[in-house]
């Protein structure tokens, strides 16, 4: 990634240095495509990896993109079948009436230009970037003033602990909150009913979450940069009837800071 004005790259900057033209955040997908493609007894999985980003200027309008970077066999027993299977760089096959088409080769990115309505979003309101700078940094307060923005009005106030974890996260990535915010919102997060914090070394700390319903069960862990109190990936893992869903298991590097760049396909 090159490098903006100050001479450090665009994502990933340190907040002394958050004088930009965009936020821009940066998120890589990796997981395991659902269904097992191969023909015959050579079924095999694929590892997918999915890029999307975004450049939102200080009004509120954001630029787009997303690609998926390719899909090759997961582990060394899944290359040997492809092999056997003839190697194949494409797959195509129909589901629920849909044709779905895989490829080992990376799509051409694209910029989707801005779209109404403009604005930085939590829930269900729409804040100016000053309103964003001026959010609580007080953890309770911060609470009470995310429950306002996530409530519908008339409806009864949503239960922070299922509904603001998200919201947590935002705080620490997708939107950019100054990092005394960010700082309340990681207190808020690690202290979620039934949360456990571990150390994830450099400096890291893995915020994890667990939930169980009948048949399922999820981990959903928050890898979190203790020095900027940024987001810097996340890991959901997902065991439906004692198997591994894939279409809910995956894990994702993240980045977010300010720059000059230009918003462009990578």
């Amino acid at each position: 990634m090159s490098a903006d004005a100050t001479g450090r790259t665009g994502v990933g900057t340190r907040e002394a240095v958050a004088e930009g033209k965009y936020w821009h955040t940066r998120t890589l997908q990796v997981m395991t495509h659902p269904r097992q493609v191969g023909r015959g007894d050579n079924k095999y999985w694929l590892v997918e990896r999915r890029l999307s980003e975004t450049w939102t200027s200080r009004d509120g309008r954001a630029w787009t993109t997303f690609r998926r970077l390719g899909a090759t066999p997961k582990s060394a027993a899944d290359r040997a079948a492809w092999k056997r299977d003839g190697s194949p760089k494409k797959w195509s096959y129909r589901t629920e009436g849909m044709l779905l088409e895989l490829s080992m080769e990376p799509e051409k990115g694209r910029v989707i230009p801005p779209r109404s309505p403009h604005g930085w979003f939590l829930g269900y309101t729409r804040l100016t970037f000053e309103e964003l700078q001026a959010a609580p940094t007080d953890p309770r307060q911060l609470k009470t003033w995310l429950q306002k923005l996530y409530s519908t009005p008339g409806e009864p106030p949503i239960d922070p602990s299922t509904d603001l974890p998200s919201a947590y996260t935002d705080l620490m990535h997708r939107l950019p909150a100054p990092k005394a915010v960010r700082t309340a919102a990681y207190q808020l997060l690690s202290q979620m009913p039934g949360a456990t914090v571990t150390d994830a070394g450099k400096g890291r700390k893995k915020v994890t979450e667990r939930s169980e319903r009948p048949n399922t069960k999820a981990r959903h862990a928050r890898i979190i940069d203790t020095r900027d109190l940024l987001l810097v990936g996340t890991e959901l893992d997902t065991i439906h009837n004692g198997k591994q869903l894939n279409a809910k298991t995956w894990t994702t590097d993240v980045k977010s800071g300010w720059t000059n760049n230009e918003p462009a396909a990578s």
